[in-house]
C-alpha cells in the first residue's frame, strides 16, 4: 500500500477530505476554496493552490491542500476525535475509462514512447493555441493505442504506477483511516451539500456551492465511452480492480 496521499485540510470545520484522482478532486478543491471565501479563484483552482500567493491566502483562511503520510492522518484522528474525514470514490470501471481518455499521455510516456512522441508532435504542429491542452496530443495517441490494447497494457504493467489508475482503496488508506463520510462521484452533485450540512457547515456558506459547476470533467461523451466496454473488457477491468470492488461493496 502507498504510504501517503493528498488532502484538503479545512481547519475551521475540523474536516479532512482525502482526494482521489479522477474522483472529483478538482471539484472538491474548488468547493472548499469557495467555502473559505476564495471563490474568486475557482476558475483556476489548480493554478491558484500551487502559487505562493494562493497558498498564503489559503493559510490565512485555515485551508490547505497538501500531500500527507497516512501515519500523520491516523495520529490526527487519535489526537482529536472531533476531526471528520471525508472522501469521494467512483465506480472503478468508469474511472478507468475516464483515465484512458484524459491520461493516456502518462501511459504512453512510460510504456509506449513512440505513440507519446507522435502525439506531442501533432500537438506542437497544431499551433500555440493547442500547446496548453494535452487533449490535442491524447486524441492522436489514442489512435495508436486502442482501448483494448490499453487494457492489455495495464494487465501487463499493473495499476499502481500512476495515481490516476492506482486502486482507490490504496489512495484513501481505508485499512488505516476511519471515514465519517464516503461519497460517490456518480451522486456527488446531489449528495455534497446535504453531507456538508450534516457536518455542521453553515447554510449561508453552502448556498455559495449551489451554482458551482463540476470541475475538470472528462470531455468525451458518455455514449462514446460506453461503446468501448465489451463484456470481456468489463470483466478484465473488474479483475484489475477486484480489491476496489470488494471495498466499495463493503461501504455501500
Amino acid at each position: 500500500m502507498q504510504r501517503s496521499t493528498t488532502i484538503i485540510h479545512y481547519a475551521p470545520a475540523k474536516l479532512v477530505v482525502v482526494l482521489v484522482p479522477k474522483c472529483g478532486s478538482t471539484t472538491m478543491i474548488a468547493a472548499f476554496l469557495t467555502l473559505a471565501g476564495l471563490g474568486g479563484h475557482v476558475p483556476t483552482a489548480r493554478n491558484f493552490i500551487r502559487s505562493d500567493e494562493g497558498r498564503a491566502q489559503m493559510r490565512a483562511a485555515g485551508l490547505e491542500v497538501r500531500p500527507v503520510r497516512f501515519e500523520e492522518l491516523a495520529q490526527m484522528q487519535q489526537r482529536d476525535p472531533g476531526y471528520r474525514f471525508l472522501t469521494v470514490l467512483r465506480d472503478p470501471t468508469e474511472r478507468f475509462v475516464s483515465g484512458y481518455f484524459s491520461k493516456i499521455n502518462r501511459y504512453a510516456k512510460r510504456f509506449a514512447r513512440r505513440a507519446y512522441l507522435w502525439g506531442k508532435l501533432r500537438q506542437a504542429l497544431s499551433g500555440p493555441r493547442a500547446w496548453p491542452h494535452i487533449e490535442q496530443a491524447n486524441r492522436h495517441i489514442r489512435k495508436l493505442i486502442p482501448f483494448e490494447q490499453f487494457v492489455s497494457g495495464m494487465e501487463r504493467h499493473g495499476t499502481e504506477w500512476d495515481s490516476h489508475f492506482r486502486p482507490q482503496g490504496q489512495t484513501v488508506g481505508h485499512e488505516l483511516i476511519r471515514y465519517d463520510r464516503v461519497l460517490m462521484l456518480e451522486t456527488l452533485d446531489a449528495a455534497l451539500i446535504p453531507t456538508l450540512q450534516d457536518l455542521r457547515f453553515d447554510t449561508a456558506e453552502l448556498a455559495l456551492l449551489k451554482t458551482l459547476p463540476r470541475k475538470n470533467p472528462t470531455q468525451t461523451p458518455q455514449a462514446t465511452r460506453g461503446q468501448l466496454l465489451t463484456p470481456d473488457l468489463r470483466a478484465r477491468i473488474a479483475r484489475l480492480y477486484h480489491d476496489d470492488l470488494r471495498f466499495l461493496g463493503q461501504i455501500q
